[in-house]
């Protein structure tokens, strides 16, 4: 049972791109605990596995690798059945496809390719103060053995291209990768691991490289990724530190819609907005000061 249970929660676990870190601050338990869960020397007890169940969205059998009953078989089978129909429409808001070749990159241990993925999420939140949604990360057969793509609602915003992995990318310091990343090869290159890094230059692993792209697409079409319910959990962190900025502001005066419009407006400007509590207050004071109005000078406060 031990090894059931350490390959599906660790499967569970990447598949929803919970570091060890991330998944033990969830489940209220010590990172060296959910390591021996995985390693295989130890076995959560009954009410932590229902814990477990709940975040992994899964069931206290599959985790446990039990036969179910006929009748909860028949449970279960419904549950995943609405869960295809629910995948197929609510499409996941951002997804990185790899090709077959790729796949060991996503889940290689060594460079902790997932924790990639939230440190790049945290990064956005603390320099603009954005909430990053769940990136879905999963192979697609139809791309090319070591080609990735970008996904937003389904539809590709960055069209297959071929990756280097397992090489690394040796870049000049002064000439980094941003969205158009790919320019920047005449001033760097792609070689096996180096045992120093060349002065003057940073090592990227191919997932940093891919990392750096996805932040840029998550920047340029934020517009699109935020929507009522993110606005509304940025609202809900604003709260519970400034309660005074919020409670009768919004909605009431100031509507979850046009706080959303202000938002992705700043966001495009590359404004951040990280204080949404000026934010809120400005609305408030200002409700008829017109869009770009509102948007110049909040952009010139916040910069």
């Amino acid at each position: 049972m031990l090894t059931e249970f350490a390959e599906r929660f660790t499967r569970l676990r990447q598949d929803r791109g919970y570091t060890q870190q991330k998944a033990a601050e969830k489940l209220g338990v010590t990172p060296q605990a959910v390591s021996k869960w995985e390693n295989g020397s130890s076995l959560p007890d009954a009410e932590m596995i229902r814990s477990i169940a709940q975040l992994m969205d899964c069931t206290t059998d599959y985790l446990l690798n039990h036969q179910a009953s006929t009748l909860s078989q028949r449970n279960l089978e419904s549950v995943q059945r609405q869960a295809e129909i629910e995948n197929v429409i609510q499409k996941p808001i951002l997804a990185l496809e790899v090709g077959m070749g790729l796949v060991d990159m996503l889940v290689e241990e060594n460079n902790n390719n997932y924790a990639l993925i939230h440190k790049m999420r945290l990064d956005l939140g603390y320099r603009m103060g954005i909430i990053v949604p769940t990136i879905q990360l999963r192979d697609n057969i139809t791309l090319g053995e070591k080609e990735y793509r970008i996904l937003l609602h389904g539809r590709e915003v960055v069209a297959p291209i071929q990756s280097e992995y397992p090489r690394y990318f040796y870049a000049l310091e002064d000439a980094l990768p941003t969205a158009e990343w790919r320019t920047v090869w005449p001033q760097g290159e792609w070689r096996e691991k180096q045992e120093t890094v060349p002065e003057g230059y940073v090592e990227l692993s191919a997932m940093e490289c891919i990392v750096r792209l996805l932040s840029e697409i998550i920047l340029q079409h934020y517009d699109q990724i935020l929507n009522r319910q993110l606005t509304a959990d940025m609202v809900d962190m604003t709260h519970r530190r400034y309660p005074a900025a919020v409670e009768g502001v919004v909605p009431q005066q100031v509507s979850l819609a046009l706080l959303q419009q202000v938002l992705a407006g700043l966001v495009a400007a590359r404004v951040p907005i990280n204080r949404l509590d000026y934010i809120i207050g400005y609305l408030e004071e200002h409700p008829l000061g017109g869009m770009k109005n509102i948007l110049t000078a909040l952009g010139e406060a916040l910069r």
